[in-house]
């Protein structure tokens, strides 16, 4: 008899202990995950924008190795072209970088503490660590836009824009996270003047 009751005694705890997990899960869940894409999307965009930073100051690539004029007799701007070759070579060198970046980077900064999930703000950013782990990052792509904004009187300021998108997928307690980081950083920029032209080459296409 002792030995009956014992077997459901550990079949009612376990039955318990499986409702608890769930409703914890539940509830606890969605506030994981948002903190968690939160503080990935805020670390990795960092990371991101530090790093391309530090590969055009390396590069040391100006405007004009990006962007070439036509002037018509008075030397009116008529048009202008991109340099689809350097370009290309420049949005895979910055791609390579900010992928290697991103896996090398130490999960232990990702953690989410348990305090966060309290309503208690005293015990924010205290308590054991949930963990979040990178587990895999996607097919990382970088598109070229190009930025006109006026800038004064018969002035604008023309900026290469990079957009970066970094798919993740993110390990958090219940199962993996699909989300994705986002960057545009300026490579490149000088300010026209005089009427901006209404015929440029279009930057080059991109492929993932």
């Amino acid at each position: 008899l002792d030995d009956v009751q014992l077997l459901l005694s550990a079949a009612f705890g376990l039955v318990l202990a499986m409702l608890l997990i769930g409703f914890l899960d539940s509830k606890a869940r969605p506030v994981i995950a948002a903190m968690a894409e939160s503080r990935v999307k805020n670390i990795v965009t960092g990371m991101i924008e530090a790093e391309i930073s530090e590969t055009m100051a390396r590069e040391a690539v100006a405007y004009d190795d990006i962007i070439t004029f036509r002037t018509d007799s008075s030397g009116r701007i008529t048009a202008f072209t991109s340099n689809s070759a350097e370009m290309n070579r420049l949005r895979t060198e910055l791609l390579s970088a900010v992928i290697a970046q991103v896996d090398t980077l130490d999960t232990g900064n990702l953690g989410i503490p348990l305090g966060n999930l309290l309503p208690f703000s005293a015990l924010a950013e205290k308590g054991p660590l949930l963990p979040v782990r990178i587990r895999s990052v996607g097919s990382a792509d970088a598109v070229f836009e190009h930025v006109f904004t006026a800038d004064g009187i018969n002035q604008t300021h023309h900026q290469i824009m990079l957009n970066l998108s970094v798919p993740l997928t993110l390990l958090i307690p219940g199962g993996p996270l699909e989300t994705q980081v986002s960057a545009q950083v300026c490579v490149a920029e000088t300010v026209l003047v005089g009427e901006v032209p209404d015929t440029y080459l279009s930057l080059p296409k991109q492929s993932g």
